[in-house]
């Protein structure tokens, strides 16, 4: 591949990736006029129309699109490959993006281990997501996310970072005025607090029950789910990290305690990104520190 081509090819994945030309000039710190040219140059040298291109519309062609997502495949494993080579002769450094769950979990948990960590490796440059949505790291520019949940088989690296325990909860007062909860059918008549999971599904090896929330309390925020069942607003159903401390000191009961659901929580991450030292050293530190950090809410 001649430089030519290969200017091609990284200036086509940044018009791509911004819409624009002039944006992608901008990012690139090359002239409009130069980006034109290089990628012109290229669809000539491929024989192919990757861009379609008018005075109010720049979008990719069939053939752009399927070009595009092979070259980014390719210029990430490169990127990689040169960043493990050069590594070795270097200290920690560099950057590393990482995908977390929120709530408690992220902002107690997570954050301050990442703080930490920063602040041992000043020459690591940390950026924090916080989001429960999946995320796809063959996809995404992410390094290391947590999940949590069990894990399909895969390609990635998978670390077990600890299990959280999801336990159903209410106030003294609301149990003594509304009775005993001896199974989950019990629910079905009773008001509930409930996050973006309105359905929830009681399995045993022998049972399966599924109570949908009609009426209660919804927000998806768990420390004020816990101060929702505190006041006595209905049954909650939480991780261990949200309810532990209240149920020590007695403003929280758990009921159904045999259909209590153990949700493991797991750092994952692509092969290439775990290679990198840096990435390594900070799945390290979270699995070496999270005990610690987490035992006040043991």
């Amino acid at each position: 591949m001649n430089n030519i081509h290969w200017s091609g090819i990284r200036s086509f994945i940044a018009v791509a990736e911004h819409g624009s030309f002039t944006a992608a000039a901008d990012a690139l710190g090359m002239s409009k006029a130069s980006l034109s040219q290089q990628v012109t140059a290229l669809e000539k040298a491929l024989g192919v129309q990757l861009l379609y291109r008018t005075t109010r519309i720049l979008r990719l062609t069939e053939i752009g699109q399927g070009y595009y997502e092979q070259c980014r495949t390719g210029v990430d494993q490169l990127d990689n490959a040169r960043e493990w080579a050069t590594q070795s002769t270097q200290a920690l450094s560099g950057s590393i993006h990482m995908n977390s769950v929120g709530g408690l979990i992220g902002e107690e948990l997570i954050a301050p281990m990442l703080i930490d960590f920063q602040q041992a490796y000043p020459q690591i440059d940390v950026s924090l997501d916080f989001s429960s949505q999946r995320v796809d790291l063959i996809e995404s520019q992410y390094d290391l996310v947590m999940r949590m949940g069990e894990l399909p088989d895969s390609s990635l690296i998978a670390r077990r970072l600890h299990a959280i325990t999801t336990r159903y909860v209410a106030s003294p007062a609301f149990l003594e005025n509304q009775g005993a909860i001896q199974h989950p059918n019990d629910l079905r008549e009773l008001p509930l607090i409930y996050g973006s999971v309105s359905e929830w599904l009681f399995v045993k090896p022998d049972e399966q029950v599924r109570i949908q929330a009609s009426r209660g309390f919804q927000i998806a925020n768990g420390r004020v789910m816990c101060r929702a069942a505190e006041q006595g607003l209905g049954v909650a159903r939480l991780a261990d990290p949200y309810v532990n401390v209240a149920l020590r000191e007695g403003s929280l009961i758990e009921v159904l305690s045999e259909w209590r659901q153990t949700t493991p929580l797991s750092l994952i991450c692509p092969p290439a990104r775990y290679q990198l030292n840096r990435v390594r050293a900070l799945a390290d530190w979270l699995i070496e520190h999270f005990p610690a950090r987490y035992q006040p809410f043991a």
